[in-house]
C-alpha cells in the first residue's frame, strides 16, 4: 500500500514564503487600490462640484446681467414704442451685449413691435410658449426651451416686461438664444477641466431637457431619467456616482442655476478615474518588484542553510532499515539552528540505542542462547549460500554419549555446562573460518569450507579424542559420537548430505560409541544403471 511520505521541509517553507509575498503583494495592491480610487473619486467630485458651482455662479450673474440690461433698454424704449428708430435702438443693444441671436419687442397682445435680425416678421402674432409665458407671467424670466414660430428653431428667451408712464403692462422686450447655434454657453462650458479623460459638463432646463451639451445633436433630448437630473432640477446640489441615461458609470456633481431655474452637471467616467488607479497600482508593483525578487531570494538562501541539518538527518534516517542498522556515522551540521543541534544530539542518542538493539536481536536471531554457537536457523543459511555458489566443505554431525544419563544422574544444570563445555571446545579445537552451530539438545554440527575431506576428519578425530581424555564438569569424562560427510563428495543436496552424515553417526552409535564413522555417498541412478 502506497505510503504518504510528506511534504519537504525546504519546499514546504518555500512555498509559504512564495505565498506569503503573492498574498502581500496582492493585499497591499487592493488596498493601495481602494485608498487611491477612493482618493482619486473624491478629488474627481471636489472638482466637478467646484466647477458646477462656478459655473452656476457664473450663469447666474450672466442670466442676472441679461435681465438687467433688458429691463434698463425696455423701460428706456417703452416710453414711446412707435418711434422710428426703435428697430435701430434695439440692433445696438444687441450688438453692444453680444448674448442674443436677436432682440424683440411685443406688446401685450403677442405682436411683434420690432426685432433685430427679424424683419420678416414684424406685425405677427408670436404663438410659442415663450412669449405666451411672458405675456401671462408679466414679470422677468428665461423660459424653457421651445420651438420658435418665427425662426422654427430651438431658442431659449429672456424677457423683461414693460409699462407705460402710468405703470400699465404694454408688453415685454425680450432676446433669444438659439441653443444648436454658438451662443453664451458655449462659450462658458466649452472648456471643461481635464476634457481629455472624458470629462464634460451639461445644462438642463427646469424641465429636464438638454439646453447645452457637447454633443448638439442631444440638445433638446428629455433626460428626466437622470437621477442627478432630477435632484438638480429640484434646487439640488451635491455629487453622485451614477449610471446615466447612456449606460456609462460617470462621478457627477451638479448644481442649480437659481435665476433660470435650471442646473448645471459636471461629469467624469469613472473608467477613467479607474484607469489613473490601476495605473499606480502597476506602477507600485513594477518599483516593489525588484525588491521582492531580492526577498525571495535572500529567504530562499536562509531556507536552504536552516533546512540543511534537518535534511541531513531525514537522508541519514532514511538509510536505516532492518538489513542497514547504521554503520555509516551520523552526519555532521552547522551550529546555526538550536532545534537542529538538538535533534542532532536526540537522534545520535536514538541510532546508538538502535544499533545497541539491532545487534542484540541480530546475535538472538543468529545464536544459540545457552552455548553462544550459531543455531539452526544461522546454520541453514551458511549451507544454502554455499552450495548456491558450489564451494565445497565438510559436514560433522556429533552427539554426546549417554547425555540423559548425565541429566538424570547430576541434574539439568550440570547437563547445561556439559553443553556449554563441549561448546568452549569447539571453539578452541577447530579453526575461525568454521562454522560451529547447536543443531538442538545435544546434536552439535560443525561445517568445514575446505575441498580436502580428509582434513575434516582429522579434525572430528581430534575432538573425540579431547571429549574422551578431558574431564568435563561431571568429574568424569563425557565422549561423543561423530558422523562426517562431504559436499559435493558425498550428496548433491543439503537434504542428502543431513540424511548420510546421520545415518553414519547412526553407526557410531550401534558400533559402541565414541568413534567418528565416514557417511557413505549417494549412489546417483544414472550410475546405479
Amino acid at each position: 500500500m502506497h505510503k504518504n511520505r510528506g511534504f519537504k521541509l525546504r519546499l514546504t517553507v518555500n512555498a509559504i514564503v512564495m505565498a506569503t509575498v503573492l498574498a502581500t503583494v496582492v493585499i497591499i495592491s487592493l488596498v493601495a487600490y481602494q485608498n487611491e480610487k477612493r482618493s482619486l473619486f473624491r478629488l474627481t467630485f471636489q472638482l466637478n462640484e467646484t466647477y458646477a458651482d462656478k459655473i452656476a455662479e457664473t450663469t447666474n450673474f450672466i442670466f442676472q446681467h441679461m435681465m438687467n440690461s433688458l429691463a434698463t433698454t425696455g423701460e428706456f424704449l417703452s416710453s414711446d414704442l412707435s418711434r422710428a428708430d426703435l428697430e435701430d435702438q434695439l440692433m445696438l443693444f444687441q450688438e453692444g451685449s453680444s448674448f442674443f441671436n436677436s432682440v424683440f419687442i411685443v406688446d401685450k397682445e403677442g405682436i411683434l413691435l420690432a426685432a433685430s435680425n427679424l424683419p420678416s416678421a414684424l406685425g405677427s402674432k408670436l404663438l410659442s410658449e415663450g412669449p405666451t409665458q411672458a405675456i401671462r407671467e408679466q414679470k422677468p424670466l428665461v423660459s424653457e426651451p421651445y420651438i420658435s414660430s418665427v425662426t422654427n428653431k430651438l431658442i431659449v428667451m429672456v424677457s423683461a416686461p414693460l409699462h407705460d408712464a402710468s405703470g400699465n403692462y404694454i408688453g415685454f422686450i425680450g432676446g433669444s438664444i438659439r441653443l444648436h447655434e454658438t451662443n453664451i454657453f458655449q462659450t462658458v462650458l466649452g472648456s471643461v477641466p481635464n476634457a481629455s479623460d472624458g470629462s464634460y459638463a451639461y445644462v438642463v432646463s427646469s424641465n429636464g431637457v438638454l439646453l447645452y451639451h457637447p454633443d448638439s445633436e442631444r440638445i433638446g433630448e428629455k433626460v428626466t431619467g437622470n437621477s442627478v437630473v432630477s435632484s438638480v432640477i429640484s434646487g439640488l446640489s451635491g455629487s453622485k456616482r451614477i449610471v446615466n441615461t447612456r449606460g456609462v458609470d460617470v462621478l457627477a456633481s451638479y448644481a442649480p442655476i437659481g435665476n433660470a431655474g435650471w442646473g448645471i452637471v459636471a461629469q467624469t467616467p469613472a473608467e477613467s478615474v479607474l484607469q489613473s488607479a490601476r495605473k499606480l497600482i502597476t506602477t507600485i508593483i513594477v518599483y516593489m518588484l525588484p525588491a521582492l525578487v531580492l526577498f525571495v531570494i535572500v529567504i530562499t538562501l536562509v531556507v536552504r542553510k536552516l533546512s540543511e541539518p534537518f535534511v541531513k538527518l531525514t537522508k541519514f534516517a532514511s538509510m536505516l532499515s532492518p538489513t542497514n542498522s547504521g554503520a555509516d556515522e551520523l552526519p555532521r551540521i552547522h551550529g546555526l539552528s538550536y532545534e537542529a543541534n538538538e535533534l542532532h544530539k536526540a537522534f545520535g542518542r536514538a541510532v546508538r540505542h538502535f544499533r545497541y538493539q539491532f545487534d542484540s536481536l541480530s546475535q538472538e536471531a543468529q545464536t544459540d542462547p545457552l552455548t553462544g554457537l550459531f543455531n539452526r536457523r544461522t546454520m541453514d543459511k551458511f549451507i544454502g549460500s554455499w552450495i548456491a555458489k558450489g564451494n565445497p566443505f565438510s559436514l560433522l554431525v556429533m552427539d554426546l554419549d549417554h547425555f540423559k544419563n548425565v541429566n538424570d544422574t547430576y541434574g539439568h544444570d550440570v547437563g547445561d555446562e556439559v553443553l556449554k563445555f563441549l561448546a568452549s571446545s569447539l571453539r578452541k579445537l577447530l579453526k575461525e573460518d568454521n562454522v560451529i552451530c547447536r543443531f538442538g539438545g545435544e546434536e552439535f554440527i560443525v561445517l568445514l569450507p575446505d575441498d580436502r575431506f580428509e582434513s575434516a576428519l582429522e579434525a572430528a578425530e581430534r575432538i573425540r579424542r579431547h571429549m574422551a581424555e578431558t574431564d568435563g564438569p561431571t568429574g568424569g569424562k563425557v565422549t561423543l559420537s561423530i558422523g562426517a560427510a562431504h559436499y559435493p563428495g558425498f550428496a548433491s543436496s543439503a537434504e542428502q548430505l543431513f540424511r548420510v552424515a546421520d545415518e553414519a553417526l547412526y553407526r557410531a552409535k550401534h558400533q559402541g560409541r565414541n568413534r567418528v564413522e565416514i557417511a557413505h555417498a549417494v549412489v546417483s541412478q544414472a550410475t546405479a544403471n
